[in-house]
């Protein structure tokens, strides 16, 4: 199954091999922004611009929890982007506050007023809008980007304790996407200037970027580098 968000603030979900649709819930206020499935699949969790990342059952389509607190006030802004960690229903996210979150997807204790029990770790504040975040392959790492003003940023931060490892700054453009090379070595970004940029992530060294569409000779751009 393909999981998506829509403006219309709908999550469904689509067979990858026919088209047909098998899941629709209308459970947010706002426009759903981003999608991804538990570890077995039975759940989808997203998040949109009401402020909220909510989980829903997929057999039976139903609401199943708010996994963000609920109080007013608790969330700064719509969230824009979520993942979950390779082999645990953990979920990173981030949005409009700069503040990758990192939560339990299920809820092991009865909701309070003003808690936000499922909160596991909240990493550094980033500076701008979070547009995207992604775990490395073996979850130990995590990886944010952000845009302000025109301008974009990179960070890296171990997922056990949110030690900052990677601190890049993009003053020609906005991020809006990212993810890690398969091995870790590598980080590659998108933005607004319609540039990929690729990244060591021991070191932070552009390694390569070129337009994602080239206007010429598509052979100009060059290929990205091998995993070290």
């Amino acid at each position: 199954m393909i999981a998506f968000g829509c403006p219309d603030k709908t999550i469904r979900g689509v067979s990858a091999e026919s088209g047909e649709q098998l899941l629709f819930s209308g459970v947010h206020d706002d426009w759903v922004l981003d999608t991804v499935f538990s570890t077995a699949g039975d759940h989808v969790i997203s998040v949109s611009r009401d402020r909220s990342m909510k989980l829903v059952n997929v057999p039976t389509q139903r609401f199943i929890d708010n996994i963000t607190s609920i109080t007013p006030g608790a969330l700064k802004g719509g969230l824009a982007a979520v993942d979950r960690h390779p082999t645990a229903d953990q979920l990173l996210c981030g949005g409009a506050d700069g503040v990758p979150k990192l939560y339990r997807m299920l809820r092991e204790q009865e909701r309070r007023i003003g808690d936000d029990f499922n909160l596991i770790r909240a990493f550094p504040e980033i500076e701008g809008r979070i547009n995207d975040v992604t775990f490395d392959a073996s979850g130990e790492r995590i990886a944010v980007c952000s845009s302000l003003d025109g301008h974009g940023r990179i960070r890296v931060h171990a997922t056990a304790d949110g030690a900052t490892q990677l601190d890049v700054a993009v003053p020609e453009s906005g991020l809006y996407s990212l993810d890690f090379a398969p091995d870790g070595s590598w980080v590659v970004t998108a933005g607004f200037d319609g540039r990929v940029r690729i990244f060591r992530t021991a070191d932070g060294q552009t390694l390569a970027q070129f337009p994602a569409t080239p206007t010429t000779n598509a052979s100009d751009a060059p290929a990205p580098p091998a995993s070290e």
